[in-house]
């Protein structure tokens, strides 16, 4: 490529000016920041372009410059050199100032090689390094491998083969190489294993970028170096990890393709799955309240306890747990019911899914963090103690690490009165009084503030006396499920149907729609919010229920 015209330039700083933004936006995490910075780059790619200079590779060159260009925007902000690790090497700026763009140029064969040695295996790569940049003799090479002089020999003169051919053709390097994706809100439907769940094994930046690359499509080892620009040896290892506990799988000729699900809805999906979601719970809501409220007196009659007898409260955890029971009856509407979850190395059994991290979407229409959730959490130690939990916009927990089978023995050792407020007991009162399980009352006791079962024959009572209500739920819920999967599968892979039909079977049975039923009661004045002394524990039940 040689010189350019004004409108020759214009056309390729228009063509690189979102995914330069992307860049500088990956790299700062500051809209601010990220304009100041694509703004420096296309600057200086104004003044090297316009120049008239020779360009043999136009996206590497712009790549190379953006590059160069942070690195000294880092630079000029610590006042102190900087140094930065691209395709396992590392590059240093000295304080003699920033190098000038010719000189990059002069460099562009220098990093071309750099570019392909990210391509060779992890076995080539460490050949060709030692020879080439420790300078060791092939002897030497072979005894710190471990391997025969003679596959030293046989892998120094392959690399070199790739390294030429690569270097004599185009080979742009992917989005993701200079745009990485970050993945947020990771979750799990199932039991995590020994070493957690799916944040734990996709906390890290290469692992987040290697599951994505090979989403919708199955990927080398060699296209994953390429797509991220990222020495082979350690999508290598990445791969072989995540395929170890089920988070990829193979797919046939050295490919590989996620098997976990990435929830990445556009505006306008969004905007439509909340006008089913609401729409159906707008039929439902006003009947499943009226159910409860018939019962009332008689599920008062019971000894189910509920503090200070305030059946509000107490609806605050009998409606979102009978949305789940009564959509548990039409759970045989998905072909899909009979998946088994994946059974992970460590003992885990989940399903695994993670959100495409973006910017804020403006203008939905509707607040998103009203209907966030996270439930149902169940924990049980094996014999009738149990306790269930379901997080909503109006509950005031941590999560779902914080919820342990200790907060349900200790309820338990309160209600039966082996827990006495003295001294030895002093950190038990103290954990059961930061949760809002125990508050004191005004003669300096302490009573339960949750939902509580004495006895499993009392909950199947209250069971009982709530009307079943499936043959209304069957043809709302049904009809949901339908739409909410054709909206997901349109943009979903397809080999992830099975998983992605029982999320959205249990989100429309229960999960998801349950916000959605109580945000509906709450605006027709119907249930009030929970009160600041019961936010902690708010939609919870414990007791001894099997």
């Amino acid at each position: 490529m040689s010189a350019h015209s004004t409108e020759t330039t214009s056309d390729i700083l228009r063509q690189y000016a979102k995914p330069i933004f992307g860049f500088a936006l990956n790299r700062t995490h500051n809209r601010e920041e990220a304009e100041d910075l694509a703004q420096d780059i296309l600057l200086q790619l104004v003044k090297s372009i316009s120049s008239g200079i020779k360009i043999d590779q136009l996206d590497s060159y712009i790549w190379t410059v953006a590059k160069y260009t942070w690195f000294h925007w880092l630079k000029k902000r610590s006042g102190q050199p900087v140094s930065l690790e691209t395709n396992g090497f590392l590059d240093e700026l000295s304080c003699s100032g920033p190098q000038p763009v010719d000189q990059l140029i002069n460099n562009e064969h220098y990093q071309m090689l750099r570019r392909e040695l990210a391509y060779l295996s992890g076995i080539q790569r460490q050949v060709v390094v030692k020879y080439y940049y420790e300078g060791l003799k092939q002897q030497d090479i072979a005894v710190s491998l471990g391997i025969p002089l003679g596959t030293v020999k046989w892998h120094l003169h392959d690399a070199k083969k790739e390294i030429k051919k690569g270097m004599n053709r185009m080979r742009p390097s992917g989005q993701l190489s200079f745009n990485p994706i970050q993945l947020a809100g990771t979750g799990h439907s199932g039991q995590p294993g020994k070493l957690g769940e799916t944040y734990d094994f996709l906390k890290r930046s290469l692992t987040q970028n290697i599951v994505y690359a090979m989403y919708h499509k199955p990927m080398s080892v060699h296209e994953l170096a390429v797509e991220l620009g990222t020495p082979a040896h350690f999508i290598e290892d990445e791969v072989r990890y995540l395929a170890e506990y089920g988070f990829v799988t193979e797919a046939g000729s050295n490919k590989y393709r996620t098997d976990f699900i990435i929830w990445d809805y556009t505006r306008e999906q969004l905007q439509a799955i909340h006008k089913l979601y609401k729409a159906s719970a707008a039929q439902l809501a006003d009947l499943h309240y009226e159910a409860l409220m018939d019962v009332h007196k008689d599920i008062e009659a019971t000894s189910l306890y509920y503090p200070d007898r305030d059946y509000e409260f107490l609806l605050w955890t009998l409606l979102p747990k009978d949305i789940e029971r009564q959509g548990s009856s039409i759970l045989s509407m998905a072909p899909e019911e009979n998946l088994s979850l994946p059974i992970r190395k460590d003992g885990g059994r989940y399903i695994a899914y993670a959100q495409l991290k973006q910017e804020p979407l403006e203008d939905l229409g509707f607040e998103p963090g009203k209907y966030a959730f996270n439930g149902a959490m169940t924990r049980n130690g094996g014999g009738s103690l149990s306790l269930w939990q379901f997080d909503t916009h109006w509950s005031d927990r941590p999560g779902w690490r914080s919820l342990t089978f200790k907060d349900a023995q200790l309820c338990h050792a309160f209600m039966k009165g082996e827990l006495p407020d003295k001294e030895a007991h002093e950190e038990d009162y103290a954990f059961l009084l930061s949760k809002q399980y125990l508050l004191k009352t005004e003669d300096k006791g302490y009573k339960l503030n949750l939902v509580w079962v004495d006895e499993p024959q009392t909950w199947q009572t209250v069971l009982s006396l709530i009307p079943d209500l499936a043959s209304a739920y069957t043809p709302v819920v049904t009809k949901l499920y339908e739409q909410l999967l054709n909206i997901a599968m349109s943009s979903q892979p397809k080999h992830l149907k099975a998983q992605i039909a029982y999320m959205i079977r249990l989100n429309a049975a229960g999960g998801k729609w349950i916000p959605y039923m109580l945000n509906e009661l709450i605006d027709r004045n119907k249930l009030n919010p929970p009160l600041p002394h019961q936010r902690k524990t708010v939609t919870t039940l414990m007791g001894l229920m099997k």
